[in-house]
């Protein structure tokens, strides 16, 4: 998720409802892993992820995922030493 997201930022995230395109949420993938990404699009039935550097882009973009996929919406972005970023 670089340049939004570096290595070792810390992402405060609320579990809500309501998610919309472009809203940066972190997600379940089902073994126990979490992964960061923005919502590309949003159906009746999936949900589809992006990132925002296309040159590192992973196995979970362009992918469906059910629209029951544990996804939180992250809100703030934490940045050592002291650098708040909200989203």
């Amino acid at each position: 998720m670089l340049p939004t997201i570096k290595h070792n930022d810390y992402l405060l995230t609320l579990k809500i409802n309501k998610i919309k395109k472009n809203n940066v949420v972190v997600a379940s993938s089902g073994d126990k892993k979490f992964i960061v990404k923005r919502i590309k699009d949003i159906s009746d039935k999936f949900i589809t992820f992006s990132s925002d550097n296309k040159k590192t882009e992973s196995e979970f973009c362009d992918k469906k995922f059910p629209l029951n996929t544990n996804v939180n919406r992250a809100f703030l972005i934490y940045r050592y030493p002291f650098n708040f970023e909200i989203l």
